[in-house]
């Protein structure tokens, strides 16, 4: 799904995607265990697990690398010989070493893994790369050889062997409620841990357990578990019609795109006329305006962008502004029954460019003028799952000096003022970061629900599963585990 959208940055702005935040169904879990190990770094630089309150060893094994386990009781190791394996918490192998890297995700309670080798191979003369202006030619290529499957029943669900430019296989597994999953274009059922493809060729995946699927370049939109689709037979447009009165508004060019979308973002039913929006297509655009100023009005037949805002009775209608020293958009918004108003309450909707920043909100919004220094600019603008009403907000002061702070829409206060570098979230829910006062300068962990500080120390890295990594004065990396909640170091 891409659209030409501009972010806000500091000296310019450029044309990017821009979705729906979806919501964070992924971790419904039918079973969470009681992890009690922790990878130790040892005096002789391997990891041991141990019990995260005694720091005793729970057995003699020694890795190279060793993660820490997931919810389910997995984790990924490699030893000296740079092979990689699974173990679950009693040191068993559940895949057994070889040399291709694996990740792990968990989603409704079970374990998804990906092996993941990369090779050269041997391609036939016909395939031969060619240098016209010299003397090489190359004889292979690069190649993923991939494998995907399910940890509990070592059932595999894709086996390849694809050149690296081909490869858009990820564990980006999704919960649809608690028996089934969505991924890679196909719904399956959960049956005794076993997954059971009962749908296939989804083009997308809506909320509400609603899905679209595409067919001679018409689109249907279907319910879980129901044969016949909901709406059918619709068709991709980029133009809509409105009327006001007599007159009869085209829009043209709406949500268009720089590279054609898998999915349009309006879907028009040709039968009756209706137009659904992106993101989850749930309503109809009203075809006549009931209520609008002449301002309104000339704004919205310059409207180039048009959102459904999903669990409210809106539409977001965007104008791009070129005026402004800093590109962006100006909004107008309109409901089922047509009335145009120029804000609505607050929703638990975000726009998001490509790579995670916000679009809609805007800054404006978010951080109304009243609470801004005069020689500020600002930057990008990020929220994530679990922040709620939170927001990372980048600024350049009248010096260009440019910082990060964390501001709350609804208090309208900084949760933590911009006089950082860099603010990491490590657990939104917990409200614990990671803050780095000067650019290059090292991070320390701040648990904000308490207002302190974690631990003694300071790290060039810090991760949201706790691994961590300083210089030692020989030079050299060294990387190890902490524990985000009281800052307390896994290490000899």
């Amino acid at each position: 799904m891409r659209t030409i959208v501009c972010s806000i940055l500091f000296i310019l702005t450029s044309a990017t995607a821009c979705t729906q935040e979806k919501k964070d169904n992924s971790t419904i879990s039918l079973e969470i265990k009681t992890i009690k190990s922790i990878p130790f770094l040892t005096k002789n630089n391997d990891f041991v697990y141990v019990d995260k309150i005694s720091l005793k060893p729970v057995n003699s094994q020694k890795f190279k690398n060793a993660s820490v386990f997931t919810s389910t009781g997995f984790a990924v190791v490699e030893n000296e010989k740079n092979e990689y394996a699974v173990i679950d918490e009693s040191g068993n192998n559940v895949l057994g070493f070889s040399s291709s890297p694996i990740d792990l995700n968990v989603v409704n309670g079970l374990t998804f893994y990906k092996k993941d080798l990369e090779y050269e191979k041997k391609m036939p003369i016909w395939k031969w790369d060619w240098n016209i202006l010299g003397s090489d030619i190359k004889k292979e290529q690069t190649y993923h050889k991939i494998e995907i499957g399910v940890l509990e029943n070592k059932q595999i669900l894709l086996h390849d062997d694809i050149p690296y430019l081909e490869d858009r296989y990820y564990l980006n597994f999704t919960a649809i409620d608690e028996n089934h999953i969505f991924w890679n274009g196909n719904l399956y059922a959960i049956k005794k841990s076993h997954l059971d493809k009962i749908e296939n060729n989804i083009d997308e995946l809506l909320e509400d357990k609603r899905f679209i699927k595409a067919s001679n370049n018409a689109f249907s939109i279907y319910g879980l578990g129901q044969k016949k689709a909901i709406h059918s037979g619709l068709k991709g447009t980029e133009a809509l019609s409105i009327m006001f009165g007599t007159e009869k508004i085209e829009l043209k060019d709406v949500n268009k795109e720089r590279y054609e979308p898998e999915v349009p973002k309006l879907l028009a039913d040709s039968k009756t006329n209706d137009v659904y929006p992106f993101p989850q297509y749930e309503k109809v655009f009203p075809k006549e305006i009931t209520k609008a100023t002449a301002s309104q009005i000339e704004f919205i037949k310059k409207a180039s962008l048009v959102y459904s805002i999903t669990h409210s009775p809106y539409f977001l209608l965007g104008v791009f502004n070129y005026d402004h020293e800093v590109w962006a958009f100006d909004w107008l918004y309109i409901d089922t029954k047509g009335n145009v108003t120029d804000s609505i309450d607050t929703y638990n909707f975000k726009v998001l460019d490509q790579v995670g920043n916000l679009v809609w909100p805007d800054r404006k919004m978010i951080l109304p003028d009243p609470y801004v220094d005069k020689n500020w600019k600002f930057g990008k603008i990020n929220s994530y799952t679990g922040m709620n009403d939170q927001y990372l907000i980048r600024i350049e002061d009248a010096k260009q000096v440019r910082t990060m702070g964390l501001w709350n829409s609804r208090e309208k206060i900084w949760v933590i003022k911009p006089e950082y570098y860099t603010i990491s979230v490590l657990d939104a829910e917990k409200q614990i970061y990671a803050l780095q006062k000067e650019q290059d300068g090292l991070y320390t962990l701040y648990d904000h629900k308490n207002k302190k500080n974690k631990g003694s120390k300071a790290y060039q890295s810090i991760n949201s599963d706790g691994l961590v990594n300083v210089k030692l004065s020989s030079g050299q990396t060294s990387y190890y585990y902490i524990d985000l909640d009281t800052g307390k170091e896994y290490k000899e």
